[in-house]
Formats: structure tokens, sequence, C-alpha cells
């Protein structure tokens, strides 16, 4: 097979099928891989990536089809163990496979073996060079020592950079600018939608492995998103003026509350929330917050002035002493919404009327929520007389009683923001909570909003789910 030939097959079918059963599974026998194999072929898969000798023979010999050959094998002392040495380039060229994988990362290799070396051998036997990398050093690492394509197999499983949820899209473009040999998505790809992306971004074709092949790893992912919940579970919800937390058990009940005036410094309010952790016994705690809130660390990353002692907050293992789970308030409250059955598996939006404007949106069973924790902000929209939503709808209201032309404007504002919520993001429905939903003069159902069932404590709510109930 020459690089033209592999150009023009991924062509005609980008899908390539890695056809491998985690380490110890059932389907980790040449007969039931070919099996699995074949599945894909039916489907108009032309070509194969296989791992072990014995595997690659079997299986390219049975099918006839250009196969991807690679060989784990591990050394001490040394992290790369894909085809690592000249030994298992060897066994795999006796295989007669097309195309050769190896470990192409710029990490030492065991019995001093040199990357340049192994490719120059595979050349040798006219065989195709292919190189799993985990950046885009290592892309123009291995073209340098003389690969013929690149697949982004390692991304997120090396030192290099951090895995992400999903597929690594970002480290998939920087590949692509790096070189103009063809460069293959993989690693983590479970949905056709991640792989048409892969394909917009400029893949040559996208390697998939666990979600064609590997009913382990399907049902491990299954199984997880599945577990029945563990209480109890504490809950803190940090708000501009009250910090509460709560204990709830397993069926996501609340057991227990306490609360106090949010207290002035960062350093009181984590001491605070310790102390209820420790006096309750939980051994895990999800946190709604106000602010910005960076779901992967925990850290408040931005906050309105009324709560900038919030802005640096760290809610964490490390900061708690329990593992934690923190969000936005609008977004936990949403995620609280969206994990009751009347709401369950549609796309529900919530606004948070108390201190502030809260509002977050859950879609797929997923919040809706960008890098570094960033939310819908639809309370810094700005209504028609000028004024931000936040301004028109916030904490103002709360335990006043307005006279009939505030109540007015106010009912406008609440119109308009319906009105930009349902344009915007199309929900299938929205949810109202927060304290001005204990006053009387105030009714969300007129605006089509269904009124929350927790009340002004949706946040707490949310962060016991957050606890209960990760999202996939």
């Amino acid at each position: 097979m020459t690089l033209s030939d592999l150009r023009r097959s991924l062509q005609e079918c980008p899908l390539v099928a890695s056809v491998q059963g985690s380490p110890g599974s059932p389907v980790e026998h040449p007969d039931t891989l070919l099996s699995l194999a074949r599945a894909s072929l039916d489907q108009g898969v032309r070509i194969l990536r296989l791992e072990g000798p014995a595997n690659v023979r079997h299986l390219r010999d049975a099918t006839g089809v250009p196969c991807m050959g690679l060989f784990k094998r591990w050394y001490d002392g040394f992290d790369v163990y894909v085809t690592p040495t000249m030994r298992e380039v060897e066994a795999l060229l006796e295989t007669g496979c097309e195309m050769v994988a190896l470990d192409c990362t710029v990490r030492p290799r065991p019995e001093g073996a040199k990357l340049p070396d192994l490719i120059a051998a595979i050349r040798a036997a006219g065989r195709l060079v292919m190189a799993d990398c985990d950046d885009a050093e290592s892309v123009r690492y291995a073209m340098d020592s003389g690969a013929d394509f690149v697949s982004m197999t390692l991304a997120g499983y090396t030192a290099s950079r951090p895995m992400t949820v999903g597929p690594d899209l970002d480290v998939l473009r920087e590949a692509i600018r790096a070189t103009d040999a063809p460069v293959l998505a993989e690693g983590r790809y479970q949905t056709p939608a991640q792989a048409q992306a892969a394909l917009r971004i400029g893949a040559s074709g996208v390697v998939i492995g666990g979600a064609l092949n590997d009913p382990v790893k399907q049902t491990r992912w299954f199984m997880k998103a599945m577990s029945p919940a563990k209480g109890p579970v504490g809950a803190v919800d940090l708000g501009g003026t009250w910090l509460r937390f709560g204990v709830f058990d397993a069926d996501a009940a609340l057991v227990s509350e306490s609360r106090v005036a949010t207290p002035e410094t960062r350093a009181e309010r984590l001491d605070w929330i310790r102390a209820e952790i420790r006096n309750s016994g939980v051994a895990r705690v999800g946190v709604s917050s106000g602010g910005e809130v960076d779901t992967a660390t925990g850290e408040v990353v931005a906050s309105k002035p009324w709560i900038d002692e919030h802005l640096g907050t760290v809610f964490s293992e490390a900061t708690l002493g329990v593992p934690a789970v923190a969000a936005n308030d609008g977004v936990a409250s949403a995620w609280a919404h969206a994990c009751l059955p009347e709401f369950a598996g549609r796309r529900v939006a919530t606004v948070a009327l108390g201190t502030g404007v809260g509002f977050g949106i859950v879609d797929a069973h997923r919040p809706l929520i960008g890098p570094n924790g960033k939310q819908p902000r639809v309370n810094d929209l700005r209504t028609a007389s000028g004024q931000t939503f936040e301004e028109v709808l916030g904490g103002l209201w709360l335990g006043v009683t307005p006279d009939e032309r505030q109540r007015t404007g106010f009912i406008e504002g609440a119109g308009g923001l319906a009105e930009t919520i349902e344009l915007a993001f199309h929900p299938d429905v929205v949810v109202a909570c927060g304290g001005l939903l204990n006053a009387p003069w105030f009714q969300p159902e007129t605006l089509g909003w269904h009124r929350s069932p927790f009340g002004s404590q949706a946040g707490l709510h949310g962060a016991a789910a957050m606890a209960l109930h990760p999202w996939a």
C-alpha cells in the first residue's frame, strides 16, 4: 500500500475500525475479533487497526483488507509501550501488515531504541509508518523522523496535555497545522457528531475502537452513567445573602439544613463549610456558587461586585477535605430540575430570581457550559430601557412590596427575559426558582414558566444533584 492508496481509501471511507478488546476481555480472542471486524467491514469500513502479531496475522489473512498493526509491550521504567523497540517492529513486519503504528512521542524508548531507526526499518520493508502522537510537537518529531502519516492516538494519555472529556479536537487542529501529511483523529470518539466534527476540522479519517468493538468500555460508560447514587452527600449553596449547607440522602431528599448570613471573607466561608462537612460526616459534597465557576477545578473565576469575595475561592477536595464538584448556581439549579422525573431528558432552562439573576440550561442531560465553566449570562443582556435584566429583576425586590408602577415594570422586564430565553435557546421548559417566588405579587406561571418545587433552595438541591448524579 502506498500513501496515495491510503488517501484514496480514506476518501472512500474515512472510518477506520480499531478492533481491540480491553486486556482480559472475553472478546480478546482472534476469532471473536474477526467477527467484530467483519461486522464493520460489512458496513463499508476499508481499513482495520489491530493489536498484537497473532491478531494482525489472523484478521488480515481472513479479511484481506489493509491493516494498521501495533504491538503493545510494557518495559519496566518506560512509558512508551506502543511498538516500543525493534523487536516489536520486526514481529509486526512478519505479519505482512501494510502499516505499522508506533509511539512517536519525544519520550525515551526502552533498550535505547531510536525512533528514526525504527521508522527506517519499517520503510525499508516497504510498509507505511503510522505515528501515534500526543501533541503538535510529537507530530513534527514524527515527520522529521520519516513517518508517513499521523494519528492523535495518545493525546491526553501522556503528560503533554490534560485528558479532555471526549475527543481533544483542539490538538487535532494543531496537528493538522503542523503537517501536510494525512492526520487521523483518534482517542475517545464515541458519537457520530464527534466524528463529523473531526472531518470538518480536516482529519483524513477517524479511528474508532471502544465505541465500535469493545463491550467492556461500552458497558463501563453506561455503568458509570447509571450507577445508583450513594448517600448521604453534602450540599453547599453560596449566595450573596445566605450560605447554606444541607445533607441529602441517596434519594435526593433533604435530611437536614443549616444556614448563616454569608460571611464577609473567603476564609470564614470555607471554615464554616469545612465545619459543616466534619459535623455531618458526609463523604462528598456538591457546591452551588454565585459567580462563574470552572467546573474542572472548582474555582470561582468571575463574579459580580456584590459577591466579589467569591472570586478566587476554590471548592475542591484539597480545600474542603472531601471530594467536591462545583458549578455556578444557575447551572446547579438547572441540573437539579433536569434530574426531576417530569423534566429528565428535556431541554430545561432555569431562571433563578434572588439577590441576582441566575440562569442555566441543560440539554441532552448535560449542562450548557463553555470553557472554564462559562454559562449563558442572560442576566447581563439589556432590556429595551437599556438596563440589564439583573438590574431590572435582581435583589432590589427581595422583601419589598412594590407599588403598581414598579410591579408593571418588573413584569414587563420578566416578559422580556422570557422572550429572550425562548428566542435564544428554544427550551422545552423553563423553571423559575429563587427567593422572589415567595412574593405573592409575582406569578411565574403567567410567563409560561414552571414554578420550581425547590423554591429558594434550588441551588442547594442542585449542589446535591451534582454530588449524587454527576453529568456524563
